[in-house]
């Protein structure tokens, strides 16, 4: 608490410093010299420069993508400060926790959206050849993004189809098997009116990691393998100057092998053990010889998937400057999941652990929007939005032959936005923002004949004041509501009083700086934060009578977040930069409860305590650095290192996986249109277990154990691209 407050003031006193500092740099008019780029962002649904939006936002150029080797959500996870996503469960799920605010199961607290599309499943699946730009928006974004935005917004812009044939070959084969191709092409259809493009996209991984179930047909057996085959397409059709059509789609399959989940056993249990079910504290300590799975029993284990995407955005200028938008989407996925839930090299409780896991999600979304021009003293923008989707989950049991149907889960939400920006002087502007929505959930069918139902109203608003102190420095403050709806825990096997949980909230306070320094070589971002959270939805478990236990979510209570976040980056020459991060954030619980934490200890009491899944502290350091070579050719160098703190498995705060850290750097050589890239990643080996989750030992009396995943090790290989 003490280190969060005079780090606030600290934070504070260079926000009111920085005009000072900064005073010279904006009555430069002529300048010379290396410069940091122009960012353009749209995290507020109309194009403005990064360094002038009153929003902690983390923005990544096509460029930048490139330049730091970033693939997934869990790349984007190490370099940005106040996110923390890893890839715990295989491409399955996606937990992005940003700024403290975090969940175990369930639907994430922070949303993803591709060209504004609402995506439903998980990002580390999906196919992203066009991928332009991304933005990790910090902060409730309920206000203008909606549904799901209850902590930020992950924010993917693809390319639109180019007015001149170019393409693009990247092909990459790396330690594993992995090997990597991408092809893809765009350019004009008919002049002027209407452009393509396609990509094609094949990925494969080996796996790493063996099944070390002595004794079992499987043992030795490769897990953790991955797969895809994807293809992406668009068309951009323009009749007029003022009107245009944007149509995206993309299909890809996934065959992944199983996860590479290891089960830390009971007889680990140091703590508590008067108790029935035991319990462990400190750090879990897996590794690869701890792997046992009966891998024969599952038909190989692993994760079928098809998804389907497809956008249309229309777009209409008028000619007094206001703009219509249109942003209409579908998504579809099903996927198969056939795993060893009991991670024992045997048949263990007559197989029933022994599942195919079945997931299907349908969805429809449309949001319609009109904007004012943005040169105006004051300008705004107001919109409606349609979202509609269903969720099928089942599990196949390989014992009994039999499916174990959990009904279907339907959304529909109906919102109503705005956004009013005045300029009270050439220097205050003042912005706020409202949205009013309402969420119908329905839990319909399956062998329970479940027919339950819910409504959510919300209204959350989010009002900024910013004060621009010269041409590059601005400070802001805000204050924003977010708010995720209740939902239903779709399993049979619960009792009724299971079946739901309510609505989460809260209020973020926020105030903070945007600076380019020194000729605009040096960028300065900060901010300082104060979250009030109420009825946090978290993840508990039961026994029940097949299966051993079912997870279910509920609401917890009340915590607080306190905490900070600084992103610099420094122009040091024409061909040498260097960037940095660090992000703060302590969350405490304030008035809390905790059944399995009464269970241990006789108190369920959690005041005090830290919210699961969620690190205190992050940082990442790095460089970027390019030579002149022969032939007008060059070389180049990336390097990056991040650490992200502890992560606990549960409110106990007893267990948890231990801080790690990752280094990754690329060394390449480039020729006009050519380049070839050699990489390394997770460059210290670092096999820590990226997550913990609660679970129960089936081989010793339903005791508690814990389940950890591991991440790819170090890895070299070599990429080549071509651009045309």
């Amino acid at each position: 608490m003490r280190t969060t407050a005079l780090t606030t003031t600290a934070l504070i006193a260079l926000a009111m410093a920085a005009p000072a500092i900064a005073q010279d740099q904006g009555e430069r008019i002529a300048r010379s010299g290396p410069q940091l780029e122009v960012i353009t962002i749209t995290a507020r649904k109309t194009e403005e420069n990064l360094q002038e939006v009153p929003i902690a936002v983390s923005a990544y150029t096509a460029a930048e993508i490139q330049r730091r080797g970033i693939r997934n959500a869990q790349d984007l996870s190490s370099i940005t400060p106040g996110l923390n996503v890893e890839q715990d469960q295989g491409r399955r799920f996606d937990r992005p926790v940003i700024r403290g605010q975090s969940n175990v199961l369930g639907v994430p607290n922070a949303a993803s959206f591709i060209d504004g599309v609402y995506i439903p499943d998980s990002l580390f699946a999906t196919e992203l050849a066009f991928v332009d730009q991304i933005e990790v928006i910090k902060g409730p974004q309920s206000a203008l993004y909606g549904r799901q935005t209850f902590s930020g917004a992950i924010s993917y812009t693809t390319r639109e189809p180019s007015d001149v044939f170019e393409g693009q070959l990247r092909v990459t084969a790396a330690e594993h098997d992995e090997y990597n191709f991408l092809g893809s092409i765009s350019g004009p259809i008919v002049d002027g009116v209407l452009s393509g493009q396609l990509a094609l996209n094949y990925y494969t991984y080996g796996g790493e990691y063996r099944n070390n179930a002595v004794g079992d047909p499987s043992f030795g057996r490769r897990i953790g393998q991955e797969e895809t085959r994807g293809i992406s397409g668009g068309l951009r059709f323009t009749p007029s100057d003022n009107l245009s059509f944007t149509l995206r789609a993309t299909y890809a399959e996934n065959d992944d092998g199983h996860e590479v989940m290891v089960l830390q056993r009971a007889s680990n249990n140091n703590c508590f053990l008067s108790t029935a079910s035991r319990y462990y504290c400190g750090a879990i300590n897996v590794g690869p010889e701890d792997i046992t799975l009966n891998l024969d029993a599952v038909g190989g284990g692993g994760v079928s998937r098809e998804t389907t995407r497809i956008s249309l955005i229309s777009e209409y200028d008028f000619e007094n400057g206001f703009t219509l938008t249109s942003i209409s989407g579908y998504n579809n996925s099903y996927e198969s999941r056939k795993a060893d839930l009991d991670f024992l090299p045997i048949a263990a409780l007559g197989g029933s652990l022994h599942v195919d896991d079945r997931i299907d999600i349908e969805s429809f979304s449309q949001e319609l929007r009109i904007a004012s021009p943005v040169d105006r003293r004051f300008s705004w923008l107001a919109g409606v939005y349609y979202y509609n989707g269903d969720t099928w989950n089942g599990r196949y049991r390989f014992a009994t032959d039999a499916l174990q149907d959990n009904g279907v889960v339907g959304v529909t939400n109906y919102a109503a936005f705005a956004l009013a920006r005045f300029d009270f002087t050439d220097r205050l502007t003042g912005t706020a923002e409202v949205r009013i929505a309402e969420e119908e959930l329905t839990l319909t069918g399956s062998a329970a004949n479940f027919d339950l139902s819910a409504t959510y109203r919300s209204t959350n608003p989010r009002f900024t004041l910013a004060y621009q102190a010269n041409d590059f420095t601005m400070l802001y403050a805000s204050a924003a509501r977010g708010n995720k709806p209740g939902g239903f825990n779709a399993d049979v096997r619960l009792a009724p009083d299971q079946l739901s949980y309510g609505e989460e909230s809260a209020w973020n306070y926020e105030i903070g700086i945007k600076s380019d320094l020194f000729d605009q070589r040096v960028r300065l971002n900060a901010a300082a934060f104060f979250i009030d959270w109420t009825n946090q939805q978290l993840t508990q478990s039961t026994v029940v009578a097949v299966g051993g236990t079912a997870p279910f979510i509920r609401n917890v209570g009340e915590l607080e977040v306190r905490g900070f976040e600084v992103e610099g980056e420094f122009q040091v020459t024409d061909n040498w930069r260097l960037r940095g991060t660090y992000s703060y954030a302590e969350s405490e619980y304030t008035n809390a409860f905790d059944p399995d934490h009464n269970t241990l200890t006789g108190n369920g009491d959690i005041t005090g305590n830290t919210a699961p899944n969620a690190p205190r502290t992050q940082f990442s350091v790095g460089t970027h650095i390019w030579w002149p070579m022969f032939n007008d050719s060059r070389g180049f160098f990336d390097a990056t290192y991040a650490y992200r703190g502890r992560k606990f498995a549960q409110v106990s705060n007893l267990a948890w996986v231990d801080a790690r850290d990752v280094a990754n750097a690329q060394l390449g050589w480039e020729l006009n249109q050519h380049r070839v890239i050699l990489f390394g990643r997770n460059l210290f080996d670092n096999i820590e277990p990226l997550g913990v989750t609660r679970y129960v030992d089936f081989g010793d009396s339903n005791r508690r154990g814990f389940l950890g995943t591991l991440p790819r090790g170090r890895q070299f290989g070599i990429t080549y691209e071509m651009t045309f």
